[in-house]
């Protein structure tokens, strides 16, 4: 949707003139588009990069701008009429820096929060360089969906763009590509370009690596699952059983996979991990994506290795994990001595404690009680009185229910209400509380999907940190050995723990539920074991230890670092472990991958899949 004022021919043409903002001076050369509502006006403050800004060909690059709300009119993120940034001269063109993240060709980035009149709001634009080197001169306006223009809000960003590392090993024509001494025939409706970090390396013996990778679909068609492999290692040593594998690996061969879809047209970008060869010498490693069960013409590419000396004495390859089976977690959602309701779209077994009273059909309601030591369960399928908890399971965890007559409102989420959950209800009175628990019992990553601590117009990297630190916190609150008679259930749904709103926070939150996707089964491990994660808001300029908040045995992956962007701003939380504010700026404007920051924050660990 745009502004309806778009389809409106001009009716009088302004006089080209200079306006002068806050550490800018521009000539618009254009025709302005129409204000249509004085309430709307703005001024331009700051961009976080300044002009020109450089970008390698075919990779990316991030930008905030900052632009002042002058007008009466509160400037909102979402709903009806939400202000975005939009092209201009012309308006609506489709922009040659579009790429992910951007609501559409024409709209680089929306507002990412509410801002009232005299506020400053924030519009993080990721500029997707063209191939073609060169100096661009991109224009925007800002919008109100629907609304108006407004008046005083145009920006404009000078981009260099230089010649990029392309690696283009293989030809776009059909071709056979070998993957790991297996020959597949490569579709031309399946082409792609790839832009790499480098494609050499010096390192000691089974070193970390971060490396990223561009992909541009230039083919004909969609790309509906993709997976990216390490497809061969040529070495110049006869040991065997080399590999560049990492534990944040799917396994030995495989990196990552996927099934967001990717258009023509649209790039790719695939931050990852690999290890050096244990062995001095020279290697070759190669790479390949694949789209839909085929490899990608085009999206081979080698990374020439040198290991300067051996890995260090008792050195294992990394993927020597052997991985466990996902465990559940049980989320005390809330405890309430009058009846509740139970609803769902899907069929549900029903249990008191170890005996199958039966099934409570779709779209059947189910009013569940307790009084003085008896548990009632009432529905038109269903009556039964039972001393044991009642526990209603789907067929598949991924099914989900509401509890209908329970409100569970945010401010900053207006018109959603968060009663609806994946996986198991439990219903169990708690001698503690001398009232009955509602108790959701689900998958960890299911559980991950639905946190809510994170706003979904976040740097992708930083919301992948943080939901990865979110399932080693989760986990290491999970106690699968005490009987649930013991431990009642393992978080609260709140930031006593962490804040989990359930299946509607999954439709609000699109972006962390495909981050929960990408890091599915990734945890913080120090000495290989999964630790708890502690974060928090912000920090005054440099987190805490564990040692120095509490004073008892020194947590060591919980020690002191630098955090440059809360300098100046006061301690907000414990200030332990990742500071939100600080992470989420390195992901946006410095490009850190989750990996840098997790292993930045968390002193000497690792990220592994444990999953």
């Amino acid at each position: 949707m745009k502004v309806f004022l778009k389809k409106i021919a001009f009716l009088s043409f302004l006089a080209l003139g200079f306006f002068v903002t806050s550490g800018i001076a521009s000539a618009i050369d254009f025709v302005p588009p129409p204000f249509n509502n004085k309430d709307y006006s703005a001024k331009y403050i700051s961009q976080s990069i300044a002009d020109p800004i450089a970008v390698v060909a075919g990779e990316s690059q991030e930008v905030t701008v900052k632009i002042k709300n002058t007008g009466k009119a509160t400037w909102y993120g979402t709903g009806k009429n939400f202000v975005s940034a939009y092209t201009v001269d012309p308006n609506y063109r489709n922009s040659i820096f579009y790429g992910s993240g951007w609501p559409a060709k024409d709209d680089p980035a929306k507002l990412k929060n509410t801002v009232k009149p005299g506020q400053t709001g924030e519009f993080t634009i990721k500029l997707y360089a063209p191939k073609k080197p060169g100096a661009y001169d991109e224009k925007f306006y800002l919008a109100a969906e629907d609304k108006t223009w407004i008046k005083g809000s145009y920006f404009h960003l000078i981009i260099k763009v230089t010649a990029s590392t392309a690696v283009n090993a293989v030809s776009a024509a059909p071709v056979q590509i070998q993957t790991a001494d297996v020959f597949s025939t490569v579709s031309d409706l399946n082409q792609a370009e790839v832009v790499v970090s480098t494609s050499s390396f010096q390192a000691d013996g089974g070193a970390l690596i971060n490396y990223s990778a561009t992909f541009e679909n230039t083919g004909t068609t969609t790309w509906d699952s993709y997976s990216f492999k390490n497809v061969g290692l040529s070495a110049s040593t006869t040991v065997v059983g080399l590999s560049v594998a990492d534990s944040s690996w799917l396994s030995q061969d495989e990196i990552y996979s996927a099934t967001k879809p990717v258009i023509a047209g649209d790039s790719l970008d695939i931050p990852f991990i690999f290890r050096a060869p244990a062995k001095a010498g020279q290697y070759i490693a190669k790479f390949q994506l694949f789209a839909d069960g085929e490899p990608v013409a085009g999206s081979y590419f080698e990374i020439a290795i040198t290991v300067n000396s051996d890995a260090p004495e008792g050195y294992s390859p990394s993927f020597a994990r052997e991985l466990i089976n996902q465990p559940n977690i049980r989320v005390g959602l809330f405890k309430d001595k009058n009846s509740i309701k139970f609803k769902s779209d899907f069929p549900y077994n029903v249990y008191a404690g170890s005996e199958n009273k039966g099934v409570l059909s779709e779209k059947t309601q189910a009013v569940l009680s307790y009084l003085k030591g008896t548990y009632h369960f009432k529905s038109d399928d269903l009556n039964f009185d039972s001393s044991d908890p009642i526990r209603l399971v789907p067929d598949d965890p991924n099914n989900y229910f509401s509890i209908p007559g329970y409100e569970r409102t945010l401010a900053s989420k207006k018109g959603t209400n968060f009663n609806v959950y994946r996986g198991t209800l439990e219903y169990r009175y708690s001698p503690k509380s001398g009232m009955p628990y509602i108790i959701n019992e689900l998958p960890l990553d299911l559980y991950v999907a639905g946190i809510a601590e994170t706003s979904d117009d976040s740097a992708p990297e930083y919301i992948k940190a943080v939901l990865v630190a979110a399932r080693s916190y989760a986990f290491s609150n999970i106690y699968p050995n005490v009987s649930t008679d013991t431990r009642m259930f393992d978080v609260y749904p709140s930031t006593i723990d962490q804040l989990y709103l359930g299946y509607n926070s999954e439709l609000l939150m699109p972006h962390v539920v495909s981050a929960e996707k990408d890091t599915f089964g990734q945890m913080v491990t120090y000495n290989g074991a999964p630790v708890v994660t502690f974060y928090f808001s912000h920090s005054d300029g440099a987190t805490k230890s564990w040692e120095e908040t509490f004073g008892d045995t020194n947590r060591p992956w919980l020690q002191s670092v630098e955090a440059i962007y809360d300098t100046g701003l006061k301690m907000s939380g414990h200030g332990i472990g990742m500071s939100n504010h600080d992470a989420s700026v390195r992901a946006a404007h410095d490009g850190w991958t989750y990996y840098q920051l997790l292993k930045y924050y968390y002193t000497g660990t690792e990220v592994e899949k444990i999953y």
